[in-house]
């Protein structure tokens, strides 16, 4: 009977133990990878204590700031019109993009009575995309960035559009999450309202 013997050199044959458990040591270092990246490019809140809005009609938002795309800080306080609309918008937003026309129309009809829109754009790079925005829609109100994330926050901003008009002792008279058409004779009802107060 003839002996075998095994090569020195040749690999053992692998367990279906080891076959099955390796795939999936690479398949968890992959995921766990991608997560960590994915933490690290996300940013983290701006500020830990900042004050969450009770996004409620009647309520008071809190003093906050709001960023310029030039990066200058401006209080809500420096603006005192009568009626103020903020509105999360971004670019890449087809219903953002749908409803700025309206507001658009909005802000030209009320301006003149005190109305004042407060454009926050969430985009990831707002210098490079908003400005072929605001010339494309004649957008001539202010408009202003969210990079740390703390308007977010504070308003916690889960979707876009989101929209919260506030008077000029900052007391929210309505919050509209999604699109709609501002032009409409019920937020006209409701401007004429605001803005005789």
């Amino acid at each position: 009977m003839e002996e075998t013997h095994l090569n020195p050199e040749t690999p053992a044959p692998k367990s279906p133990l080891k076959r099955a458990i390796i795939p999936v040591v690479i398949i968890l270092a992959v995921v766990i990878g991608a997560l960590l990246l994915i933490k690290a490019s996300t940013p983290q809140k701006a500020n830990v204590n900042a004050p969450v809005a009770d996004l409620t009609e009647g309520a008071e938002v809190p003093n906050f700031d709001l960023t310029g795309l030039d990066g200058r800080s401006v209080p809500i306080s420096t603006f005192n019109h009568k009626v103020m609309m903020i509105n999360f918008w971004a670019t890449w937003c087809e219903a953002c993009m749908e409803e700025m026309p309206s507001i658009v129309a909005l802000r030209d009809r009320y301006a003149p009575k005190g109305f004042e829109i407060l454009a926050v754009d969430v985009d990831e790079n707002p210098q490079q995309v908003v400005p072929a925005v605001v010339q494309k829609y004649q957008m001539k109100f202010p408009v202003f960035t969210d990079k740390p994330g703390t308007l977010a926050e504070i308003f916690d901003l889960h979707a876009i559009p989101l929209t919260v008009i506030i008077n000029h002792d900052r007391k929210i008279l309505l919050v509209e999450p999604g699109g709609r058409d501002w032009g409409g004779t019920e937020v006209q009802q409701l401007m004429d309202k605001w803005l005789a107060d």
